[in-house]
């Protein structure tokens, strides 16, 4: 029982690591290229992330 719980959890991190990779990634492109597909992307991803949370409360 342990064992599965340890796996899930390190699984958990494991994606979470890799989104925290990929935001600092995009973040760091857009500071010190000023990519212009890069703010588009994060606008458009935090715009549906507050368009979902905004559903979700309603």
């Amino acid at each position: 029982m342990s064992n599965r719980f340890g796996s899930v959890i390190a699984n958990v991190l494991s994606v979470g690591t890799r989104g925290l990779g990929y935001f600092l990634w995009g973040l760091l492109r857009i500071v010190y290229r000023g990519d212009l597909k890069m703010i588009a992307l994060f606008g458009g991803v935090i715009g549906a992330i507050a368009l979902v949370i905004w559903l979700i409360a309603r």
